[in-house]
Order: structure tokens, then C-alpha cells, then sequence
């Protein structure tokens, strides 16, 4: 699913229309609104792949305790950010913390790789979570979850 405008109204009607979707690769900022529309609309699906994107901490929780079928997660190469109470600005984690990693290891297949020497990494960052795809050939294509590769 590439960059739109208005996702969970996307996901709201692919999930009514499209029962048997287990599978998604999104490739568009993924935040609290937008992962309780994957949870209420795609409750079956087993395998999520949003990287290179930014996810909000609050939003991969949601993910990971509403997703109760989910087996593969992939947030390779994401911008993970915290919001803080005012005010305090936006935390950019560079490391996930010990909440998130006791709800990982239900999971199969968890990948996740954030490093600043990485150029994937690096397109995330400078694109500030909202990777313009259109600038990268045929990158776009790439996904740590074979599946999900065109």
C-alpha cells in the first residue's frame, strides 16, 4: 500500500471488502489512528511490513497486542518516535525498549534494523519518515519479508 492521504479510511474498506488479506506491506507513516484501523479493519492479518516509515512507539504496541494472529513483523530501517508529555519534544528512539521486547517474542519473524550508516536508514530519516519513493527506482519493490517482494 503506497503513501495516501487518508489510509485508515483505505484500510477501513479493504477490510470490509477484502476478508482473506493476511498479508500487507505499507509504505506510509504508521501512527495511533492508523494502527487501531489495522487492528479494528485487519484483525487476521499474520504478516505487517511498514518499513521505512515512521511508527510511533504507542502505534507498534497497538499493533503488537491487537494483532493477535500476527507471525512476521518487519520495522526495518523506521523512524521510531515517542511523544512526550508537553514540553517535551518528540523522542527519535535509536533503540526499542524492554516493553517492546517482551511483546516481540510471540512473534516468528521480528526484523528490525536501524543504524546510521545504513542508507535505507538514511532515505527514512532525511525524508522524515515519509519515504518518497518515487525518488528511489525500484527500491520500493525491496522487503526484508520475501513475500511481500514484487
Amino acid at each position: 500500500m503506497p503513501s495516501l492521504e487518508e489510509p485508515t479510511y483505505v484500510i477501513e474498506k479493504i477490510g470490509t471488502s477484502c476478508k482473506r488479506i493476511f498479508e500487507l506491506k505499507i509504505m506510509t507513516p504508521c501512527d495511533i489512528l492508523f494502527a487501531s484501523a489495522l487492528v479494528s479493519f485487519l484483525p487476521n492479518l499474520k504478516v505487517l511490513s511498514v518499513r521505512c516509515t515512521e511508527l510511533s512507539k504507542h502505534a507498534l504496541v497497538i499493533l503488537l497486542d491487537g494483532l493477535k494472529k500476527l507471525k512476521v513483523l518487519n520495522i526495518s530501517h523506521c523512524i521510531i518516535t515517542e511523544y512526550l508529555s508537553p514540553p517535551a519534544p518528540m523522542k527519535i528512539l535509536t533503540e526499542l525498549d524492554e516493553c517492546i521486547i517482551k511483546k516481540v517474542h510471540r512473534l516468528d519473524i521480528f526484523l528490525t534494523y536501524m543504524s546510521d550508516s545504513c542508507i535505507m536508514c538514511q532515505r527514512t530519516r532525511n525524508d522524515e519518515g515519509f519515504v518518497r519513493w518515487n525518488k528511489y527506482a525500484d527500491l520500493w519493490k525491496v522487503d526484508e519479508v520475501k513475500s511481500l517482494e514484487i
